[in-house]
């Protein structure tokens, strides 16, 4: 029964996945959301009395090219020229892996950022995280990852410090523009990024989750090997985000939080 549940949830995630790449002449399977951006073309008195509004899609971004990580040798390299197989530190145990393939990255263009501002809360070390509002990153009270457009002023992240985990407090959250997306794969799937720890994914809420679907990806790549320049995010993943927004609509999000 739990088969012919599961595969019913997959065939129609596949039916869905597959009509909205047909129905991409929109924009790209990238798009998570739309910007709204309206300028005054007709003044009277001080007071605008038309405005022209465009609107633009939003995707998928994860880290800009200027995002820094940490290299074995303690140096540190931008994301923007990170190879694949080059080592970078994952979490706050001093482990270095090697980066495997780019979920997703482009090396032209500015895209939406949040920019995250972090203080730690053991010593004067400062932080700014950009980051795309969809991607996962961890909330240190609960451990638990995050999208980072989830987070306030005054939550906690977990920051590297001294190779622990330490509480990172946001000072404060603005948008901002940043050159090129990257979207980084490491075989543990998270992934030092400003010295702020975070998962390797984004659109699915359960990093758990996600990494136990990406594990057929990464085998995949063991096979032909990984890419650094694909735009579009990884069809397994788009058909994962629609398995959960099924099970969501079924009401089965006690399912999601506990496949982990």
């Amino acid at each position: 029964m739990a088969f012919a549940v599961l595969h019913t949830f997959l065939m129609l995630s596949i039916r869905l996945y597959e009509s909205s790449r047909s129905s991409s002449s929109r924009g790209s399977s990238n798009i998570i959301g739309y910007d709204l951006t309206c300028s005054c073309v007709s003044i009277s008195a001080s007071v605008c009395m038309q405005y022209n509004c465009e609107v633009s899609a939003q995707k998928a971004s994860c880290f800009p090219g200027s995002s820094q990580m940490t290299l074995v040798d303690g140096t540190f390299k931008s994301l923007s020229h990170i190879q694949i197989g080059d080592k970078v530190l994952v979490n706050e145990n001093n482990t270095y892996e090697p980066v495997i393939s780019f979920i997703h990255a482009k090396r032209e263009g500015l895209f939406t950022f949040l920019s995250i501002k972090i203080q730690s809360a053991v010593s004067n070390l400062s932080s700014t995280l950009y980051v795309s509002a969809n991607h996962l990153i961890f909330d240190f009270d609960s451990g638990e990852a995050k999208f980072a457009g989830k987070f306030h002023v005054n939550d906690r992240v977990q920051l590297i410090e001294n190779n622990q985990i330490v509480p990172g407090k946001i000072i404060s959250i603005q948008s901002t523009k940043q050159e090129g997306y990257y979207a980084p794969l490491t075989p543990s799937g998270t992934i030092v990024i400003n010295g702020v720890l975070a998962s390797n994914y984004a659109t699915v809420s359960n990093h758990g989750l996600a990494h136990k679907v990406m594990s057929i990806y990464r085998w995949w790549i063991h096979l032909i090997g990984g890419s650094k320049w694909n735009e579009e995010i990884p069809c397994m993943l788009q058909i994962m985000l629609t398995i959960e927004q099924i099970i969501r609509w079924c009401s089965g999000q006690i399912l999601i939080d506990s496949y982990i």
